[in-house]
């Protein structure tokens, strides 16, 4: 028998290295063990995932498939609350002791007619007593089990559960299904889009679909492709946070006491997670009103249309992780050319662009720039976000100090206006 170790502990703040690190197997082995033992402790992400996984391995690869998992542990003790055991037909452990804890067991979502019904069952049984909250967790589960719907092509379907903590105010919605992946959807509408990364990218811009070709969302109905876009705003906006992986691609979406968003990529070192998933997190005490969120979304999705080159511009922490896949990232450090503007038009022009051109990704980074003047970031990115195709998926910004963004900012609404006239 092949058996499969979970590690002792996968937590939350863990979900990076866990991606980066996991192999899922996708060999032919039969019979296949997935052993809990060993694992003291479980987020719901990671419960979501690995039923996915089972799920999938018995009923798309013909696997015999067994769970071995420890009733004493707090692990074990979760993975029958959540529904996992249950779900793969492995029985079900006695609930040691009552607590608040509100969980909406692992459910099978395949159609879009199960989503109302579904959505509606889930704000039932979390009872959440803010009505902000409660608005942005029913609004966003519906988003996110819309996608697996419409463009997953898993032939189970995707797994969904909830989860709240009332005496924290914490909230987590878990999707994942196995299917095609967002890099094969995109591709549809987006066929240079060639790594899993550049697909996440892309993706989480306002107005981009499958349905779509390149370029043409500046002019399609207000509602497409929006769905993600408005669930990374919603996360940010309130100081919550969103993971979208797919395949050898993460990205992890926060915001800050101020709602200003920040973002990381990472490719795993492994094969990734064989479908897509996503992961939210929101908290009661920093939602604001959520008609307000989603006025605001719906203003940024508004000007997307009409100026899509500042809405594409892609502000992140830190450097992308990516792995192996090291020759298709440049680096342009800012800092050893600080405010030395002929040479900033010559990278921008001699490296920047054509990197651009040729489908690497590329980051300029400002680590250590305290701020940027007007003229500087004009000669560096004017041309760029003026002229540079595929902005959104080829382009990232790293390490903005909050002047340094404003000044890049004022750059693109600057280029936008020129393209106008």
């Amino acid at each position: 028998m092949f058996e499969l170790k979970v590690p002792p502990t996968v937590v939350d703040k863990g979900l990076i290295e866990f991606f980066k690190g996991w192999r899922w197997y996708t060999d032919q082995y039969s019979p296949v063990c997935i052993n809990f033992a060993p694992c003291a402790f479980i987020a719901p992400y990671a419960a979501t995932l690995f039923a996915s996984y089972a799920l999938w391995l018995r009923e798309e690869k013909g696997c015999e498939v067994h769970i071995k998992a420890d009733a004493s542990t707090v692990a074990g003790r979760y993975l029958s609350d959540c529904g996992l055991l249950e779900l793969l037909d492995e029985g079900k452990f006695p609930s040691a002791q009552d607590r608040p804890d509100r969980i909406v067991k692992l459910t099978r979502i395949s159609a879009s007619s199960q989503i109302p019904r579904f959505s509606s069952s889930v704000m039932s049984i979390l009872q959440i007593e803010d009505d902000e909250l409660a608005g942005a967790v029913q609004y966003s589960l519906i988003e996110l089990l819309r996608n697996v719907v419409q463009h997953s092509a898993s032939k189970g379907g995707g797994l969904a559960m909830a989860h709240y903590y009332p005496t924290t105010g914490l909230v987590e919605v878990c999707v994942a299904d196995v299917g095609m992946g967002v890099k094969a959807t995109i591709n549809e509408a987006y066929p240079e889009i060639d790594t899993d990364l550049r697909a996440l990218k892309l993706a989480t811009l306002p107005h981009v679909s499958r349905t779509f070709k390149a370029g043409g969302y500046t002019s399609m109905s207000d509602n497409a492709g929006l769905g993600l876009f408005f669930i990374k705003q919603i996360a940010s906006l309130s100081g919550g946070s969103f993971f979208l992986g797919s395949r050898k691609g993460l990205v992890d979406i926060w915001g800050d006491p101020h709602g200003q968003q920040h973002k990381t990529y990472v490719n795993a070192r492994q094969n990734g997670w064989p479908g897509t998933f996503a992961y939210l997190q929101l908290r009661r005490e920093t939602i604001p009103e959520f008609d307000g969120i989603l006025t605001v979304c719906r203003r940024l999705a508004a000007e997307a249309q009409k100026y899509p080159a500042e809405l594409a511009l892609d502000f992140i922490q830190g450097i992308p992780d990516l792995g192996d896949e090291h020759d298709e990232l440049v680096i342009v450090t800012v800092k050893v050319f600080e405010e030395d503007v002929e040479e900033a038009a010559r990278i921008r022009d001699e490296d920047i662009l054509p990197s651009m051109s040729a489908g690497s990704m590329v980051v300029i980074d400002f680590e250590d720039v305290r701020f940027a003047t007007q003229s500087f970031v004009h000669a560096l990115m004017y041309k760029v976000i003026r002229d540079g195709q595929q902005l959104g998926s080829t382009l990232s910004i790293a390490n903005c100090s909050r002047s340094t963004r404003e000044a890049v900012m004022a750059v693109a609404a600057y280029a936008k206006v020129g393209e106008e006239h």
